[in-house]
C-alpha cells in the first residue's frame, strides 16, 4: 500500500510514525569508494577483527558464497565488515538490489578505481580474483584467501584469530 500525504496533514506527525517505526529495516546501501577511502575505512575501525570482502554482482562464485556471508556477518556482531563491489559505480543500483535481495545487514563500498593500486592496498599477495577476503586485526592482515568459502570456514577461521568473537 502506498502512503499519500493527505493520511499526514502535518509534518510533525509523519516525523512522529517515522520515529516509532525507527530506521533498522532500511535498505542498505551501495558508495562508491577510492581505494584510499577503503584503506581509511579499514583503519578507523576499532573491531577486534576486520573482515574486507571483494565481490561482485556478475561474479558466480560471489553470488553462491553471498547468501552464507550474510549468515557470517549475522554470526559474529563484533566483527567489523566491509563489502567492497567490483561492479562499476555506475551499477550502483543494482549492487543495493543484489544486498537488499539477499537481506545484507551492511551496505557495500563500490570500488571506483579496479588497477593495481586498489590491488595493492589491500594485499601486494592478491592477484585480483573474485571473491576475496581480506581479516584485519590492528589495521594489519593477517589472514586473506581468494575463492569462495563455506560458513563453517568463516566461522573457524574469526574463532581461531579472535576466539573472544564467539557469540
Amino acid at each position: 500500500m502506498k502512503l499519500k500525504s493527505a493520511y499526514f496533514p502535518t509534518l510533525g506527525i509523519l516525523i512522529a510514525v517515522f520515529s516509532l517505526v525507527g530506521t533498522s529495516g532500511a535498505a542498505p546501501t551501495a558508495t562508491p569508494a577510492t581505494p584510499d577511502e577503503i584503506q581509511q575505512q579499514i583503519g578507523k575501525s576499532t573491531a577486534p577483527l576486520t573482515l574486507v570482502h571483494v565481490w561482485a554482482t556478475w561474479c558466480d562464485p560471489c553470488r553462491e558464497e553471498f547468501p552464507e556471508l550474510v549468515q557470517v556477518i549475522n554470526t559474529f556482531p563484533s566483527v567489523k565488515f566491509i563489502l567492497i563491489s567490483a561492479d562499476n559505480p555506475a551499477e550502483k543500483k543494482s549492487v543495493e538490489e543484489f544486498l537488499e535481495k539477499y537481506k545484507s545487514p551492511v551496505g557495500s563500498l563500490i570500488s571506483t578505481e579496479l588497477s593495481q593500486k586498489f590491488i595493492e592496498s589491500l594485499s601486494p599477495n592478491w592477484n585480483g580474483t573474485l571473491p576475496s577476503t581480506f581479516i584485519f586485526k590492528g589495521g594489519k592482515c593477517v589472514s586473506e584467501w581468494e575463492g569462495k568459502r563455506t560458513l563453517e570456514e568463516y566461522t573457524e577461521l574469526i574463532e581461531k584469530l579472535n576466539p573472544t568473537n564467539k557469540e
